[in-house]
């Protein structure tokens, strides 16, 4: 038996294994902080990151701890949002969490980093991602101080250096993201992943695993590839996460539903155009670079009003004279 805390925040005995057969993480190596996450800055997390529609976001109440809150919600770091984790999880994540265990708050900030990293190359090349292949690159560890969370090594320092498999540098600081989590559920039905929290099995994770043919000519292709870029932050851009299918393209979205009303509002606008070098023009002949800054501007003013509508339907309170 382990102590874990509920959503609530009340402490209960529950059985150490999971259903998975995997022995959970004990109440006691799990940080006891709340999160400093308020609705107002989980409002701006959503936005910044579009995240998905699918899912809803909760802020957790001041007596709410890790790892879990209510059923079917798992909790989730800024800083791993900013290391490229977004839902849906690509399947080759879910191929991970499930295969040891493990919940997605359980790896550092930097171990997402190298995870998503390894993913991302391995679509520049066309290759499937294996786990496999990944334990061959890797070797995991535990966070110092506490057996919940895990970090990854390079498995290659004794091989040459251009036998290495090469990636960018990582932030060497990620200072308070353990304080900075939120909830996540889907609207229907329920991850595809753990949420409660596993001993990492680094015994597993670490031995030794046998390669497919496939598997080891990837393993070459990998070790042969030049880093994409100089740090995590270069590679792992929005764009790239896109590309290797890590997520799903919201602010793109939203600029080209913008970029579909600008185009309707062009043909308005031209049928009130006297001038006959525009009036016989239709709104495809227009630049895409126009229509894009129009699109801009009119996301920009749907803001504004929006703004100016909260302020007057919820006015901030008067100071007392």
């Amino acid at each position: 038996m382990v102590r874990r805390r509920t959503g609530t925040g009340r402490v209960e005995e529950v059985a150490d294994i999971n259903n998975r057969g995997r022995p959970m993480c004990s109440l006691c190596n799990i940080p006891k902080h709340p999160s400093t996450y308020t609705e107002a800055t989980l409002k701006r997390t959503i936005d910044h990151f579009y995240l998905s529609e699918g899912h809803r976001y909760r802020a957790p109440g001041p007596t709410e701890y890790l790892p879990t809150g209510r059923p079917r919600e798992v909790a989730i770091y800024q800083d791993s949002l900013k290391a490229g984790l977004r839902f849906p999880l690509h399947p080759f994540l879910v191929e991970f969490f499930c295969t040891f265990s493990l919940s997605p708050g359980q790896l550092v900030p930097n171990a997402l980093r190298m995870l998503n990293y390894y993913l991302l190359v391995c679509v520049r090349h066309g290759m499937d991602p294996s786990v496999n292949v990944f334990r061959v690159l890797f070797e995991m560890k535990l966070l110092d101080r506490y057996d919940c969370y895990i970090v990854f090594s390079h498995r290659d320092r004794g091989l040459p250096t251009h036998d290495h498999f090469k990636i960018p540098n990582c932030p060497s600081s990620n200072s308070g993201w353990k304080n900075r989590f939120f909830f996540v559920k889907p609207v229907a039905g329920s991850f595809p992943f753990p949420l409660d929290w596993g001993v990492p099995p680094l015994e597993e994770f670490n031995s030794t695993p046998i390669l497919s043919e496939q598997e080891i000519d990837s393993l070459i292709i990998l070790r042969a590839t030049e880093p994409l870029g100089r740090s995590m932050n270069d590679a792992l851009t929005d764009d790239a996460l896109v590309s290797a299918g890590i997520g799903r393209p919201y602010g793109r979205e939203k600029l080209y539903s913008h970029l579909s009303d600008a185009k309707n509002l062009l043909v308005d606008f031209r049928r009130t155009l006297t001038h006959e070098c525009f009036a016989d023009m239709s709104a495809d002949q227009f630049s895409e670079d126009f229509l894009e800054e129009l699109a801009r501007k009119n996301a920009r003013g749907q803001k504004k009003r929006r703004r100016s509508l909260d302020r007057f339907l919820h006015p901030p309170p008067t100071r007392p004279s």
